[in-house]
């Protein structure tokens, strides 16, 4: 008996997991229409029409594509270096919103000096090799975020000895799908691999 309910929990598993893409894709769209729905209630509780309120989200809408078009484009926008220049005179906010400007351009790939470079690291103990964004270095010392899956927004900054990481030709978006799918897209698979092999090797010649 034990054996069948061990075969069914195996069974049970295995189906989940192959529908696990189906139920994160709906996950993600019911997020998105709670948050459309939730950004037309506020709208329209203000404006009381629902012509006007259309409008407005369009608007919303439009205004997010011409600057996502002009930053694309020109690599920068003047709306966007209007409102930069404002905070950064304001003290009580200007900290927080230059660090939160950082970390939207290290997310989004930016070209601009932010792009960070993915970087191979052992956390949180050696033998254990995790992705990690080199955020800043200082002389030998690298700054280091090492998000978590399957959220990689969150993690933990550190600072290591340069020696202790290996640079990869890992772009941002390889490395964030590889911690999205918890490892399942393994972009580079052969140099990643080539990395840590090279590295185990060395350790066990010293």
């Amino acid at each position: 008996m034990s054996i069948r309910i061990k075969l069914l929990l195996r069974y049970i598993f295995v189906g989940a997991l192959s529908l696990f893409p189906l139920i994160l894709v709906i996950v993600v769209v019911n997020y998105l229409k709670n948050l459309g729905v939730s950004a037309y209630s506020s709208l329209h509780d203000y404006t009381n029409s629902f012509g006007v309120t259309l409008a407005l989200m369009a608007g919303v809408i439009a205004v997010f594509a011409v600057l996502g078009y002009s930053i694309e484009k020109y690599g920068r926008s003047i709306f966007v270096s209007m409102i930069d220049s404002t905070f950064e005179k304001i003290p009580a906010i200007r900290s927080v919103y230059s660090v939160s400007k950082k970390l939207a351009a290290m997310l989004s790939g930016g070209e601009d000096g932010t792009k960070k470079e993915v970087v191979l690291v052992e956390y949180p103990k050696e033998g254990l090799w995790v992705p990690a964004y080199l955020l800043n270095r200082y002389e030998n010392i690298c700054v280091l975020f090492i998000p978590t899956s399957p959220n990689p927004t969150s993690g933990y900054t550190v600072m290591v000895d340069e020696a202790k990481i290996k640079k990869t030709t890992l772009t941002l978006q390889e490395a964030s799908s590889f911690i999205i799918s918890m490892g399942a897209d393994f972009p580079q698979k052969e140099s990643v691999s080539a990395l840590i092999q090279t590295h185990q090797t060395s350790a066990q010649g010293h």
